[in-house]
């Protein structure tokens, strides 16, 4: 494993100025946040803004393992326009990141909140469809997608399931993906998103085993999903980074924390930087 952080810290500078700082503090690689992918897409030549990202992780020696797919995204919604412009941007994100040197799509299982099980059955048949031509897309140039576990939290409104969003637990990420029955399709897990709802890393990586091909890491206090940096929530990052060497996980150990924005000073927002990648450090090396 190898200490990594998520591209949304310094959205102000150009993409490879963020590298550039990113590889001076230290950290060995970044996972491309949702906001620069999104910029390749929009650039006037995107092909030639990937490649550029490319050159610029390349030239500091950055790694870039993983991308946060089109957020918001729901690729099991009924509203079929929805769903498929949604499908349609992840692929052309997909698409552009993996020229951009990016191996691994992350993404959210979403969905609706249908009011019957016949609708929630049908959900399920959507999402399960969706994913396999997302996935057998992607395929195409090199890229494997990691589904990432969600929280459930506190609703509004009656479902057919109740007070849930699918993928909270991780056995209904295994169950997709068995059904897609693809191998260049894992899990991305989010520690903060497990310690919602009351499991532990150590037992959430576990149960994602050899399909852990992502990592979000975060904490909180369990009253929301705060993404504060390790050991300011109540994640036991001890045991749980035990339980990624146990599983032989060899990815990026990738902190989805929160930041300031672009008015936030460099002298605040650089330092919280530098300390997350102490911590980070000394996680992998205990």
């Amino acid at each position: 494993m190898y200490p990594g952080v998520t591209m949304h810290h310094l959205s102000d500078l150009p993409a490879a100025e963020e590298l550039r700082v990113f590889a001076e503090m230290g950290w060995q690689g970044v996972e491309m946040s949702c906001g620069r992918i999104a910029e390749i897409v929009k650039a006037e030549n995107p092909e030639k803004a990937a490649d550029d990202f490319r050159a610029a992780a390349a030239d500091v020696g950055l790694q870039t393992p993983q991308v946060h797919l089109l957020m918001g995204a729901n690729l099991a919604t009924a509203d079929d326009a929805r769903r498929e412009a949604d499908l349609a941007t992840a692929m052309r994100e997909a698409e552009l990141a993996a020229r951009a040197g990016v191996e691994i799509g992350v993404i959210h299982p979403a969905g609706d909140r249908p009011d019957t099980l016949a609708e929630l059955d049908a959900e399920e048949a959507r999402r399960i469809q969706t994913f396999a031509r997302l996935v057998a897309h992607t395929a195409q140039f090199g890229m494997s997608i990691a589904v990432e576990n969600t929280y459930d939290g506190k609703l509004e409104g009656t479902a057919a399931h109740g007070e849930r969003r699918f993928g909270s637990i991780i056995p209904e990420l295994h169950g997709l993906i068995d059904a897609v029955d693809h191998p260049s399709f894992g899990i991305c897990l989010d520690t903060g998103h497990s310690h919602l709802m009351g499991i532990s890393m150590a037992e959430s990586v576990r149960q994602c085993g050899d399909r852990l091909i992502a990592t979000h890491l975060d904490d909180n206090n369990r009253t929301a999903d705060q993404h504060v940096c390790p050991f300011y929530g109540g994640v036991d990052w001890v045991e749980g980074t035990a339980a990624l060497r146990e599983i032989g996980y060899e990815g990026i150990f990738n902190f989805e924390i929160g930041g300031g924005g672009p008015d936030t000073p460099d002298e605040i927002r650089l330092p919280r930087l530098r300390y997350a990648l102490k911590i980070a450090n000394w996680l992998l090396s205990e």
